[in-house]
């Protein structure tokens, strides 16, 4: 973008100060204030409130609208792509035509002395028969054999056709039989590029099959098997009735419910014998190293090595060999001193503590291990009274299955009898069949295929269907991962969803060139949006939830341009007007603005930088000389004059700091500060740290999500409370409160006036410097009384002030 600030780097490359491409984590181990709710530590990115990880994003019906109602066009755009392409397939598809002929297949009916019944008996019903049958035909129908049969078919019936027989081949490898469902009917489709070879092969092929079944047919016998037959049926009754007698046993004993119980008793008891081992083995380790313990507090010099098992067993080493060398110390001095010199006295006090740190070491140790011993003793206890249940169990249901198998094992015994002869008359019957029965259906030709006149492929409904819904999609992917991957917040749901801050207030735009006209703009109307916004956000910071919070606090932006100085002078002179007293103090050392807002003329002796810089330690400046009465009853400004010589980040640093914000609480009942913004610098979280709360700035298509979540999470685990997010210069005219305003020429809507201030091509820097102004725009005519002319919707540059005039009116055409 052209209007992101000089710190953010390339768009490849993230933010400079992030550390990298790689993703970064967010959160903290202080509290955030989230709509009367602490919020702990986290990672942004999370359901509560992040991106899902995902290069599309967290998908919702409402950010798929709103996608679609912004990036339209995109969608669109692939539609038309989705249109063309499903024209190009469209054309060059291959034209297919489909021919389709059918033919019937009934069940012979045998005659003569073979009698009526014999073929009934075998498929005695219809419905289910042909469709086994179909199944059962349908390799043979597909054989080589009926692919040669059709081919002479189709020759003695087109004996002039110059088709080849690997064409015929491989058209016929795309057709399909099919049975037509709840009759007798088959159908036979053929593709081919050719209608009237398609119609052709189509018959063929029904022909081929009628004369292909009808040979096979003439080889049958017709010789019955209904008496083998009537065998297996009454075989099989039994079998089903000794079936039945055996399931109902089952379900009335529930034998296998109780071997499923049993095994899973076994199991149990199992696990529960290991785990008994383990912890009695645990139980005999834990003892032993309590007497060791024991015998080692007793008598410390006659410690060895301790297992590594042993609870604290590192710490006591430590503590041992510190003892070790202390007493060595001790005994070197008294070789070498008498027993009552100073040194020899300091060692052998150094020796007596040595020692008891080493019995405090074991009595610790010996403390734990006796609770692990405890704790062990009591897990064994109860697993032994669970493996004695288990076993008491498994007794019973073994019991009861010994005498469910008694009866159990009678009916089985019957039942397998009666199957072994089952299944002897079954292959009798099945092996009569093969040879007597097989293949006694009859085929015959039902329908001839026509020429069709229309192709079936390619189908324009489908291919531009198809085309549409899948360029839609395509374009509504697109769209949702441009949405993610765009940086800006462009509505309230991003900060409260994404960013988990609480909307404190939405403060609309105010249409001035001018900082100091915006910054005291509730001064010239209490009754406007913006000033009802502050009031508003005035209101809530003095309620329950947030008074406790609210008597001093900092405002934060996370770039330049976001409206910090506007904001926290609009909050103070709102807070001045309802009586209290207020202070508003210039923290932006680098940048101080607001001795130019209320025009105060400052020598060094009333700067506050310089105040700061100038102390001396152990002494506390008089700071009731800094403070400057302002225009606005019940508000003090105390201002600043950029340093000279000194880092700021130094003087913030400094216990001075801390001095002047406990003098303060003394003296006012609100303390406003404006901070610098936070990422050029880091002074923000220093003082973040010292006053009650922190507030932080949000401009819709201005700031970034990374800046705002890094802050919020510099600032948390610095320990400062965030009380959430004002969203400043918004746009309230014909659309909502808070939605995305971006000019057709892709830039974005700039508050309070234009480009200036730091940033944006100039820097922020140390010393008096300030940004060059904007020069008029050529042909602009000024407004009456001295004022410049803003159009509607728009905020056209300040004249360039003169050179004495460039401390007094550096913030022109600047957005704070």
């Amino acid at each position: 973008m052209a209007d992101r600030p000089m710190y953010y780097g390339s768009s490849s490359s993230g933010p400079q100060y992030y550390g990298g491409k790689g993703p970064q984590y967010y959160g903290g181990k202080g509290p955030q204030y989230y709509g009367g709710r602490a919020y702990g530590g986290g990672s942004y990115g999370e359901p509560n409130g992040g991106d899902s990880g995902s290069i599309v994003g967290t998908i919702t019906v409402g950010r798929i609208l709103r996608v679609i109602s912004q990036r339209w066009l995109s969608v669109f755009v692939f539609m038309l792509v989705g249109l063309v392409v499903s024209f190009a397939v469209y054309r060059i598809s291959p034209t297919v035509y489909e021919a389709q002929s059918s033919f019937t297949m009934d069940m012979r009916r045998s005659s003569g002395g073979l009698g009526r019944n014999a073929l009934d008996q075998a498929m005695p019903d219809f419905g289910s028969s042909y469709a086994e049958i179909f199944n059962t035909r349908i390799p043979d129908w597909r054989s080589d054999k009926i692919v040669t049969r059709i081919v002479q078919q189709y020759r003695a019936s087109h004996p002039t056709s110059t088709v080849s027989d690997e064409q015929i081949i491989s058209t016929l490898g795309g057709s399909k039989l099919e049975l037509q469902r709840n009759s007798r009917i088959i159908t036979i489709t053929v593709r081919s590029g050719v209608p009237a070879l398609a119609a052709a092969l189509a018959n063929a092929y029904a022909e081929a099959i009628e004369s292909f079944t009808d040979e096979e047919n003439k080889i049958r016998c017709d010789k019955a098997v209904s008496q083998i037959h009537g065998n297996v049926e009454k075989r099989r009754r039994e079998v089903d009735k000794i079936a039945k007698q055996l399931l109902d046993f089952r379900t009335a004993n529930k034998v296998d419910n109780l071997r499923s119980m049993r095994d899973t008793i076994q199991q149990g008891l199992s696990k529960t014998t290991g785990d008994v081992l383990a912890l009695e083995t645990t139980e005999s380790q834990l003892i032993e190293w309590e007497k060791l313990l024991v015998a080692v507090q007793q008598e410390p010099e006659s410690f060895g090595n301790l297992s590594t098992g042993v609870p604290r067993a590192e710490e006591i080493a430590a503590q041992y060999r510190q003892f070790q060398d202390d007493s060595g110390a001790y005994s070197s001095l008294l070789v070498a001193y008498t027993e009552n010199h100073p040194e020899v006295q300091s060692a052998k006090k150094k020796l007596e503590l040595s020692r008891q740190r080493f019995l405090d070491a074991v009595s610790r140790a010996l403390l734990t291990g006796r609770s692990t011993l405890q704790v062990t003793r009591n897990q064994l206890g109860s697993l032994k009274i669970k493996q004695d249940d288990l076993r008491n169990e498994l007794a019973s249901v073994e019991q009861r299955i010994v005498l469910a198998e008694s009866g159990l094992g009678q009916l089985e015994a019957e039942f397998k009898v009666s199957n072994n002869v089952l299944e002897g008359l079954i292959m009798d019957e099945n092996k009569a069949r093969m040879d007597a029965e097989a293949n006694n259906e009859i085929v015959r030709l039902a329908k001839l295929a026509n020429v069709p006149s229309k192709p079936v492929l390619p189908n324009p409904m489908m291919i531009f269907g198809a085309g549409i819904v899948a360029s839609i999609g395509l374009g509504l992917l697109f769209v949702l991962v441009l949405d993610n991957l765009e940086d800006t917040i462009v509505n309230l749901a991003d900060v409260e969803g994404r960013l988990a801050l609480k909307v404190l207030a939405v403060l609309p735009h105010v249409r001035r060139k001018k900082r100091e006209q915006v910054a005291k703009f509730m001064v010239e109307d209490k009754y406007s949006q913006f000033a009802e916004a502050v009031a508003g956000l005035r209101n809530l910071l003095d309620s329950p939830r947030y008074e406790a919070m609210s008597k001093c606090m900092l405002v934060i932006s996370t770039q330049p341009g976001e409206g910090k100085t506007i904001t926290s002078t609009s909050i103070a002179i709102s807070y001045a007007q309802t009586g209290k007293k207020t202070l508003l103090v210039d923290f932006d050392m680098r940048r101080p603005r607001l001795a130019m807002v209320w025009d105060l003329k400052l020598t060094k002796e009333q700067s506050f930088s310089h105040t700061l810089q100038n102390a001396k330690e152990g002494e506390t400046p008089d700071f009731s000389k800094l403070v400057n009465e302002t225009e606005v009853p019940n508000l003090s400004a105390i201002c600043s004059l950029p340093p000279e010589g000194v880092n700021p980040a130094t003087i913030l640093g400094s216990r001075v700091v801390g001095d002047f914000l406990e003098w303060a609480r003394r003296h006012f009942d609100k303390i406003i500060v404006d901070s610098p913004p936070f990422g050029l610098v880091g002074d923000v979280v220093t003082l973040a740290t010292q006053v009650d709360s922190a507030l932080i700035m949000c401009c819709p298509d201005r700031t970034h999500f990374k800046p705002i979540q890094y802050c919020s999470r510099v600032l948390t685990e610095a320990g400062a409370t965030i009380l959430g997010v004002i969203v400043n210069d918004v746009e309230t005219s014909s659309q909502s409160a808070f939605s995305p305003s971006r000019h057709h020429s892709g830039g974005y809507r700039k508050s309070y006036g234009g480009y200036g201030g730091y940033g944006y091509g100039y820097g922020y820097g140390y010393g008096y410097g300030y940004s060059p102004h904007h020069k008029k725009k050529t042909g602009e005519q000024p407004a009456e009384n001295g004022e410049e002319k803003a159009e509607p919707g728009s905020e056209a540059p300040a004249e360039t002030p003169a050179p004495s005039e460039a401390a007094k009116q550096s913030d022109i055409a600047d957005e704070e």
